[in-house]
């Protein structure tokens, strides 16, 4: 019982921390929905801080309870774990390349932001390139596998990278369309840059630097 309880929190947690997500995009993707006035810059920053803080502690509190993989733990920065985000970076920058060329043409998730960057600028700029991928690797990296896979095995680690994936490009284009193939791609190797550094620091770095 003690496990399902367990379990059950880490469930809460991630959802939790979904939602958390979902209210930094609405003050940065539609800032006009949200009546701040001219305290708006300090309001967006403090609930920004906020809540990378609530969403890191729910995952830094699953590995306290339970880390078989070892994730996180210190050293945090070494030669070897650097290259293998070098390469992840060009793998990611390849896959890219190499789905959309033959998916062709422009998702509807990429049209939808260029959209949303013509009205909000800056805005955009910070959610995409350092809030978004903060955020989506605690959620879709640090936090899946915490609940999913808990057990550091080779099994775990390719259906983890590839189930991580897949949740990855299913929230990027939930209607399944072609393009839904290179979401997954990227998440795959994210997903296999996490697992393999076992800190998400990488990951979140190479997906920023994508970004």
């Amino acid at each position: 019982m003690s496990k399902f309880w367990h379990y059950l929190g880490n469930i809460a947690g991630i959802i939790l921390a979904f939602a958390l997500y979902m209210v930094l995009q609405i003050l940065y993707f539609y800032p006009r929905k949200v009546e701040l006035g001219h305290s708006r810059v300090i309001v967006t920053a403090l609930v920004t801080v906020i809540v990378l803080f609530l969403i890191f502690y729910l995952y830094k509190k699953q590995l306290k309870e339970a880390n078989d993989w070892g994730f996180n733990r210190e050293p945090h920065w070494d030669m070897r774990r650097i290259g293998i985000a070098i390469l992840g970076f060009i793998l990611m920058v390849l896959g890219a390349a190499v789905m959309l060329h033959i998916a062709g043409g422009i998702s509807e998730n990429q049209q939808g932001l260029d959209r949303i960057e013509q009205s909000t600028g800056d805005l955009f700029k910070i959610m995409v390139v350092f809030i978004a991928p903060f955020c989506e690797e605690v959620i879709f990296r640090g936090m899946f596998f915490n609940i999913f896979f808990t057990k550091e095995t080779k099994t775990n680690k390719w259906l983890g990278i590839l189930a991580s994936g897949f949740v990855f490009g299913y929230m990027h284009d939930p209607m399944l369309s072609k393009y839904i193939f290179i979401y997954w791609v990227l998440g795959i190797v994210l997903a296999w840059i996490y697992t393999t550094t076992k800190d998400l620091r990488y990951s979140m770095l190479v997906h920023m630097c994508y970004n």
